[in-house]
């Protein structure tokens, strides 16, 4: 059976719905994939719901004579087993795609690597842009710029932004806050948070994945040295690292973390409870409201520069 699949949607980052294309040669080859996976006759223009492979319920669209659209749960394990029983079922991994064979109704290869892209953009920012790229591209003398074309990804696939700092000085209260829901466990008590908890934010229209980490304290106890070193994993592949203290305890010296990726910057939380006597890139409050909002644009911008937004330059983005 020479058929392909690819994942479509960001590998290893969780989300709501996940999405895989099957593709044949011809409308006869993928409708005998399609029996022998049992996901049975789908005719183009369809939308079904099937037995995904044994591994989950999902939805089966058939996009073009060639090509169908497979969208589980987006759980990680889901995807990845899936990536299994496709590949046991004598499918080859799809690497380089013909981007026009699966949106035929494009107008232009770049076009359909639009509509490649938004299939799995993460961030409201990412989509606008992408929006505009066929304008872009169609310019004489369109040219990118491998800077901007880099910094631009982040709207694709989400960076991770990792709070840490002290215990007991409001970094999971501030999770909850910049994502408006109880997202990680909040008590006025050491150690509270024992473990690294991961959520998907949207800031200022990037959606970023936010780590919260256990406060780092002298003498901590195994689990809470066991969590940290997990933590560090973390904090060494982060995109941006938020050190976080209040006006009664100094964020950690960066010479508290022996790895640290990506930028950083310096929060002073529980800016209601006074001024810190050290420099801050910015205070917030959650009790207040206080710099919430002034944050999620700092994250933003740190990350993905107004420059990047606003240059007209084209984006490569495949």
């Amino acid at each position: 059976m020479s058929a392909r699949w690819r994942l479509c949607s960001p590998q290893g980052v969780p989300a709501g719905v996940g999405i895989l294309q099957i593709a044949a040669d011809d409308a006869d080859q993928l409708d005998r994939v399609l029996e022998h996976l049992g996901l049975g006759m789908v005719d183009v223009g369809q939308v079904r719901l099937r037995d995904l492979l044994g591994v989950d319920q999902g939805v089966v669209m058939r996009v073009s004579p060639t090509c169908c659209i497979l969208t589980p749960h987006g759980g990680v394990e889901i995807l990845r087993r899936l990536g299994e029983v496709l590949r046991d079922a004598g499918l080859e991994a799809w690497e380089e795609i013909d981007p026009l064979a699966l949106y035929p109704e494009a107008s232009s290869e770049i076009e359909a690597r639009m509509l490649l892209a938004l299939a799995s953009c993460a961030s409201p920012r990412g989509v606008d842009l992408l929006l505009v790229q066929p304008e872009r591209w169609s310019q004489p003398d369109a040219r990118t710029d491998p800077d901007l074309d880099r910094v631009r990804m982040h709207l694709l696939v989400p960076p991770t932004v990792v709070l840490v700092g002290p215990p007991n000085v409001g970094k999971s209260t501030l999770l909850n806050a910049m994502g408006g829901r109880m997202v990680s466990i909040t008590r006025d008590e050491e150690g509270t948070t024992r473990d690294h908890v991961g959520v998907m934010l949207e800031l200022d229209g990037l959606c970023v994945r936010c780590v919260d980490t256990p406060g780092l304290r002298n003498n901590p106890d195994s689990a809470e040295a066991e969590a940290w070193r997990l933590a560090e994993i973390e904090v060494a592949r982060a995109d941006l690292v938020l050190l976080c203290g209040d006006s009664g305890s100094p964020p950690p010296a960066p010479e508290h973390l022996p790895v640290m990726g990506g930028r950083r910057l310096t929060v002073a939380l529980r800016r209601d409870l006074g001024a810190p006597a050290w420099e801050a890139d910015l205070a917030v409050s959650t009790r207040t409201g206080e710099g919430i909002d002034a944050l999620a644009r700092l994250i933003r911008r740190t990350l993905v520069s107004d420059r990047a937004i606003e240059d007209p330059s084209p984006w490569r983005f495949w």
